[in-house]
């Protein structure tokens, strides 16, 4: 099976601290599903409700054999699925979980602890089956309850059942839950679905990556594709490792070794080879470059055609952004701001600081953070045990420990208190802010929960998420009736029609997605038609 390309969602994050009193009481709540399929068949159902399958179900050795996307998929849409077809490994994200399986091995990992294997996985017709046993120790240790008496097989029937009791706490209420609604339009193509490659990945700045697999692990061959679909350069399988995209038209290939060998432009014209230990990305025209001097790391910034432009000085440097880029100062390890000649605008006494957003940067002393002006002005001094960057002329900040989370103006005025409780871990972006807790359970468990704000107050934790997965006000989401993905906006209305097997992010008004259809090259090789979606049919046609 060739590898297609994952929706990629936010990780769970692992927190610890003290336990909170919420103003909602939580509860826990033991919902049972029941999954049921029929040997012989394709007929896979949780709760009487037919789910996407196209592998069938069949009986091996005594035990039911069950496909491994089917089920996951039916347990949680939003798992993720990756499959190294080579080394036949499969990789789950599932929720906060991860489930690692090794057919040649038959060996089955979750949550970084090995598990009994009963029966043996195999593959078959280029889908991966488990035995149905195994998927009880899989489920427990995933934080699902269910023991053997929630597993029964009807030998007359043919049919096979499974009763999952799946944890739930409930502490929001009255919180508006977004509803998906509307059909939405079929996508704007820039790049027609087509077969030729395994996947396509959007580079940004109008440039995409065409990856064809087919010859092996070793043996990628590349595409650079414009925005309108333009072959710019191609790269037979083999002919070069690796290859990766540094921004500004410029793209870094790789050794056997993984060492950066030399800069291309989008045409595969050689720039310069790469003459430093590492090279980032470029913004603003320039690229932060790191060697050693002396036993130490030292970075400096190079340009477009490779010269070096600002001296390998810094302990650590950053990426520009409105003409300034943090370092680090290498004698007294302090954070400053310098600007494209190297020279300092804000000299080096801050603990940290954060690339300038807004036109601000989030600084850090003993005192806590603050914020500074691009002249280097404390324009908030700091004072806050947590901050979030600015967004459209706020920000979120925590004044002191387990103390309320408040949104601030521009001048540091409070806009509005946005939530009482303490959290353990904060974290925000445009849209909204998230606050996670561990929160005790009456079973004496504890349990990872978010709460989630936009800048009116509280949230529901599906509205949230939501927004958290937002790219250039769109989310990709699996549509329950069709099992396919389409994008809707922040309110839920569905913007691209649900079409896609596959869909990644918007960046800069482009999304690389890989549609149902399937097409064979060899008995072994599935391909997935993708393709490049425009974000609006009225930015082509002129009408925005």
């Amino acid at each position: 099976m060739k590898k297609g390309f994952c929706i990629l969602l936010s990780s769970a994050l692992l927190l610890t601290g003290t336990v909170p009193t919420w103003a909602k009481e939580e509860r826990l709540l033991l919902e049972p599903h029941e999954y049921r399929g029929i040997v012989g068949t394709t007929n896979f159902y949780r709760d009487d409700v037919l789910q996407s399958s196209d592998a069938e179900i069949y009986l091996k050795d005594g035990y039911v054999m069950l496909p491994l996307r089917t089920f996951f998929t039916s347990i949680n849409p939003d798992a993720q699925i990756y499959w190294n077809g080579a080394d036949q490994q499969a990789g789950v994200l599932l929720g906060e979980s991860s489930i690692f399986l090794y057919v040649k091995e038959n060996k089955i990992v979750v949550n970084r602890e090995e598990q009994p294997v009963v029966g043996k996985m195999e593959v078959k017709n280029g889908r991966l089956f488990i035995p149905l046993r195994n998927w009880l120790t899989i489920l427990n240790q995933c934080g699902y309850q269910l023991t053997d008496a929630d597993l029964h097989w009807d030998s007359t029937k043919q049919e096979v059942t499974v009763t999952v009791r799946e944890n739930q706490i409930i502490f929001e209420e009255n919180l508006k839950t977004p509803v998906i609604s509307g059909e939405g339009q079929a996508p704007l193509y820039a790049v027609a679905l087509t077969a030729t490659y395994s996947g396509i990945q959007n580079l940004g700045d109008g440039y995409f990556l065409g990856i064809d697999d087919t010859e092996g692990y070793y043996k990628y061959a590349y595409d650079i594709l414009d925005s309108n679909g333009k072959l710019k350069s191609h790269f037979a399988p083999g002919e070069i490792f690796r290859m990766e995209y540094l921004g500004e038209g410029m793209f870094c290939v790789y050794t056997e070794r993984w060492q950066q060998e030399y800069v291309m432009d989008e045409n595969g014209q050689k720039q310069f080879d790469v003459a430093y230990d590492s090279i980032g990305d470029f913004h603003e025209g320039l690229a932060c470059v790191s060697d050693e001097k002396d036993g130490q790391k030292v970075e400096g910034y190079v340009d477009a055609k490779g010269t070096l432009q600002i001296p390998l000085q810094f302990a650590d440097g950053g990426y520009f952004s409105e003409e300034r880029a943090v370092v680090r100062d290498l004698e007294t390890r302090k954070c400053g701001v310098i600007d494209k000649k190297g020279n300092y605008v804000v000299e080096p006494k801050y603990k940290s600081c954060k690339s300038f957003q807004d036109g601000m940067s989030l600084v850090q002393t003993e005192q806590g953070y603050g914020y500074i002006n691009k002249q280097g002005e404390e324009v908030i001094a700091p004072q806050y045990v947590w901050a979030s960057d600015f967004y459209d002329g706020t920000a979120y900040v925590l004044e002191e420990q387990n103390g309320p989370v408040w949104l601030i103006n521009t001048k540091g005025e409070k806009v509005k208190k946005m939530a009482d409780q303490p959290g353990d871990s904060y974290e925000s972006n445009a849209y909204c802010l998230r606050i996670s807790q561990d929160v005790v359970l009456p079973s004496g468990a504890e349990k990872n929960v978010d709460h989630y704000y936009d800048k009116n107050g509280e949230i529901s934790m599906e509205q949230g998420k939501l927004l958290f997965r937002l790219s250039e006000g769109l989310c990709s989401v699996l549509d329950e009736k069709t099992q396919k993905y389409g994008f809707v906006d922040k309110t839920g209305e569905m913007v691209i029609s649900p079409m896609f097997r596959e869909a990644r992010d918007f960046k800069d008004g482009y999304a690389s997605a890989g549609s149902m259809g399937r097409c064979e090259k060899s008995a072994f090789a599935e391909i997935i038609p993708h393709g490049i979606m425009k974000k609006k049919r009225q930015m082509e046609e002129g009408e925005m």
